[in-house]
């Protein structure tokens, strides 16, 4: 598996090509925002989403970072390899 942070200008390209995020990076390094693309369960998510630690979408990432007062910087993507 290989893990490549993407600025915003071009992840929003490939978010809306139906790549998923794997993590959604932070101007804040203690806040870790996980995206749909991470594999963790569901029941661990939900948990994670009602602390602002997953969000679906850049726009709910961005929420979660608002609320803790940091911004989301950039995105990380991940691809299997062979």
């Amino acid at each position: 598996m290989r893990i490549t942070l993407i600025d915003l200008p071009e992840a929003g390209e490939r978010l809306g090509a139906g790549e998923q995020a794997y993590e959604y990076q932070t101007g804040d390094r203690a806040l870790r925002i996980l995206g749909p693309a991470c594999g963790f369960g569901p029941d661990h998510l939900q948990r994670l989403r009602i602390d602002g630690l997953y969000a679906e979408t850049l726009e709910e990432a961005r929420g979660h970072a608002r609320k803790r007062e940091a911004t989301v910087t950039g995105i990380w993507f991940v691809k299997p390899t062979a």
